[in-house]
């Protein structure tokens, strides 16, 4: 009696196991994201989008003194899969951002007149070198996964559109030659208020150098196997200053800085305020007259390759 209800026993467990086994939906795991947690890293090259520097994007990238002295930005990420359609995505990354008149050189030549946009920048001979950190919270959306069942979200290769929120420390600084060595230096750009941030009557509003910004983006990324991933990503970041390259209202008066600042960095911010007379030493920017657009707010942006690792999860997705 007792081996025979052992028997029976048995019969049922291994029955139970064999429905419960068919019951569970078959998962497809090639290319088709599975829920679950990812880490990576990314690096490319930085852009500043400010008053410094060239007016359009062509000419940025089309400068062949652009390519001798590229900036790069890179950090680490963490990812969450909600749906293979869906990923959330945490960022951190660190880098520097670059930007120069000089850059109008070639265009400058060419001018017709001196009132001609680019020879103006050109004059205006200002340049910024920002080092800048920077943490985000953004979305992803894999359009051709909309249905993971697709034969589109089988394909190894998927692009992406993302955009988020983010915050952002940064910290510009601006050259001078050494009047006896000849050397070039980077002197700090927000204690010398070279537009009277802050200061009464100059109409120029001192600003904090953490800031928001809303970063959006597109990207190509292709799944190699079940674990890895490589991806291509342009992100520009929308912010709310437009002093990242700390060029924003009008020129000033020296006599501001005497007023304002101690006599050392007095002297320095009245050989670095505005450098036209490095170009053109008969040339004199009046008070009052546009140092930069206020108008207009900057940006930044990366263009970068991408490497994340997926942990593997055994979890069953819910849209199975």
């Amino acid at each position: 009696m007792r081996k025979k209800l052992i028997r029976s026993l048995l019969v049922l467990v291994i029955s139970a196991t064999t429905i419960s086994a068919y019951a569970q939906p078959a998962i497809p795991r090639k290319y088709v994201e599975h829920p679950g947690w990812a880490i990576g890293v990314n690096f490319g090259l930085a852009d500043l989008w400010g008053d410094v520097g060239t007016q359009g994007m062509i000419d940025h990238y089309a400068n062949d003194k652009y390519w001798t002295k590229p900036h790069f930005m890179g950090g680490l990420l963490m990812r969450y899969t909600a749906h293979p359609s869906l990923g959330i995505r945490l960022n951190v990354n660190y880098g520097t951002l670059y930007a120069t008149d000089e850059w109008n050189l070639s265009k400058a030549k060419t001018a017709k007149s001196i009132e001609d946009d680019a020879y103006q920048r050109y004059l205006r001979n200002q340049d910024v070198r920002a080092n800048i950190w920077e943490g985000s919270f953004m979305i992803e959306l894999l359009p051709m996964r909309f249905n993971s069942e697709s034969n589109m979200a089988q394909k190894s290769m998927q692009i992406y559109a993302t955009a988020g929120v983010g915050a952002f420390h940064f910290r510009p600084q601006t050259s001078l030659i050494h009047p006896i060595t000849g050397r070039k230096e980077w002197v700090w750009t927000k204690e010398l208020r070279l537009e009277g941030e802050g200061i009464e009557g100059s109409g120029a509003v001192a600003s904090s150098l953490w800031q928001m910004c809303v970063p959006l983006g597109l990207g190509i990324r292709w799944d190699i196997g079940d674990n890895m991933g490589l991806g291509v990503e342009y992100l520009y970041r929308f912010t709310t200053t437009d002093r990242l390259d700390n060029v924003s209202s009008v020129y000033l008066t020296p006599d501001y800085f005497d007023r304002y600042l101690d006599a050392d960095d007095a002297a320095i911010a009245k050989r670095v305020y505005d450098k036209s007379w490095y170009i053109d030493p008969t040339y004199k920017n009046e008070p009052g007259s546009p140092r930069g657009n206020k108008e207009v707010l900057d940006g930044y942006s990366t263009f970068s390759i991408m490497f994340i690792y997926k942990f593997t999860s055994n979890k069953i997705p819910w849209w199975y």
